[in-house]
């Protein structure tokens, strides 16, 4: 494995030339700050490391850190409920606890889980260790893989081929991340949640669910951008009554046939929003693109969902690119 400190990224925290004595401080000072609703206890008094770094990748980001042995807490604060992220932490070197829904796993070098930040969560380091942090769009990732809640504070270990493939890809990315321009970085951001279904977890998670289910799930993907798209259409496309498939597709995912569209037209739209390749696309035709035939009643189904204007949306996206 990797060392999870290459040249590039943007150092956040370092405590290399710090006197010993003030380290413990910095440290527990500067992670509620970089995380938001974090707070670090039971650290060394004088930590023999300590170092945050940074690279933004598209609406996500990651993070390289190094650090002596500590516990972390999280509590999510309720005015980032708009900003909530899923984080797949990779263990570089050492080793980590992760506790999260009353689950936890035991990480060990190359070991990979996932953290859901909508909700608190416990990690506890007993030895000092290298942590790779990728923090992906939470709705993205749950709308491609809603069985992702299931699935956190899983181990998913290294000896797995899905998770070597998810580890040294975003290994990878963290070489490159900071050279790569913004359409490239959401490019990448993109590609690694769709990978996310080639690890152990997600792949038994995704062979549980009704074949049936699978072949709506498809079919929705292929015909989401046709405005006349519905239920009915989708269960007829599977040689099933709309209410057993609906059924199904409840068990499964949570959601009606219905909420599974719109669920996925609402963060297509948002992806696309937040795309700087449709940057000169109006709102309306996205939503048009999108498969929404009214602009006004997309608009509000928006901010129901991401509790933002589509021009907020794209606003705030423009904002973190720059």
């Amino acid at each position: 494995m990797e060392t999870a400190k290459p040249p590039g990224l943007s150092a956040v925290v370092d405590l290399t030339g710090v006197a010993r004595e003030r380290r413990a401080d910095l440290w527990t000072g500067a992670a509620p700050t970089i995380f938001p609703g974090l707070a670090v206890s039971a650290i060394d008094a004088n930590p023999s490391i300590g170092s945050i770094q940074h690279s933004r990748l598209g609406q996500g980001a990651l993070f390289a850190i190094e650090s002596a042995p500590a516990e972390v807490s999280y509590v999510p604060e309720p005015a980032l409920a708009a900003h909530q992220f899923l984080t797949m932490m990779l263990q570089v070197d050492g080793s980590t606890s992760a506790h999260q829904h009353e689950r936890h796993c035991e990480l060990t070098r190359g070991d990979l889980c996932f953290i859901d930040e909508r909700h608190p969560f416990r990690l506890v380091g007993t030895e000092c260790s290298a942590l790779l942090l990728l923090r992906m769009p939470r709705a993205a990732v749950m709308t491609r893989f809603p069985e992702m809640e299931r699935l956190v504070a899983t181990l998913l270990p290294a000896q797995d081929p899905g998770t070597r493939l998810l580890a040294q890809t975003v290994l990878y990315l963290l070489q490159v991340a900071p050279e790569l321009r913004e359409t490239q970085q959401n490019a990448a951001m993109s590609g690694v949640i769709h990978l996310l279904g080639a690890t152990s977890g997600l792949a038994t998670e995704r062979e549980n669910v009704h074949w049936r289910v699978q072949k709506a799930l498809d079919h929705i993907e292929l015909h989401l951008a046709t405005s006349g798209l519905t239920a009915e259409q989708v269960a007829d496309a599977q040689r099933i009554s709309r209410r057993r498939l609906d059924q199904l597709m409840r068990e499964a995912l949570g959601l009606s046939i219905t909420g599974q569209i719109w669920s996925r037209r609402l963060q297509r739209a948002a992806d696309d929003l937040s795309d700087s390749r449709h940057a000169g696309t109006s709102i309306s035709q996205i939503a048009f693109a999108n498969g929404f035939e009214d602009p006004a009643h997309f608009a509000r189904a928006f901010k129901r969902r991401f509790e933002l204007t589509p021009g907020q949306w794209r606003a705030r996206a423009r904002t973190l690119a720059h």
